[in-house]
């Protein structure tokens, strides 16, 4: 028998390191994957969340909220993943907003991996950034 937990973090770290590859061209540096059951959001992204245990730098966080995903198709749960992968690009190639923000830069980069930065998420929606 699996266990849950590795069969739950593997395909999220195997998704990752898909886009990562497909649309970031490897750029992105990894980070550590947590599941939040934060009310209200699908996923979050923080810069240098945690002290790495050897001491060496720290590593990003990247969450996703699993009291949605019996509740949403598996394409806007990877939609969610990349959307903080995004704000991962952004962290470290461009200029990010001020938290809880999203602006041209970070739009732009979401329409550039194929997402549409709007409120419905579908292109004729009121575009974010």
């Amino acid at each position: 028998m699996n266990n849950p937990s590795d069969e739950m973090y593997d395909e999220i770290s195997g998704a990752y390191a898909f886009f990562n590859d497909q649309l970031f061209g490897g750029q992105l540096p990894g980070c550590l994957f947590t599941l939040q059951r934060k009310s209200h959001t699908f996923g979050y992204y923080s810069p240098s969340r945690f002290l790495r245990r050897n001491g060496n730098g720290k590593s990003d966080e990247l969450a996703l909220n699993p009291a949605y995903f019996a509740h949403r198709r598996i394409e806007q749960t990877l939609s969610t993943l990349v959307h903080e992968q995004v704000h991962q690009w952004q962290a470290y190639f461009g200029k990010p907003s001020r938290s809880g923000y999203h602006n041209a830069e970070w739009a732009n980069k979401m329409e550039a991996v194929g997402l549409m930065p709007s409120n419905t998420g579908e292109p004729g929606g009121a575009r974010h950034g």
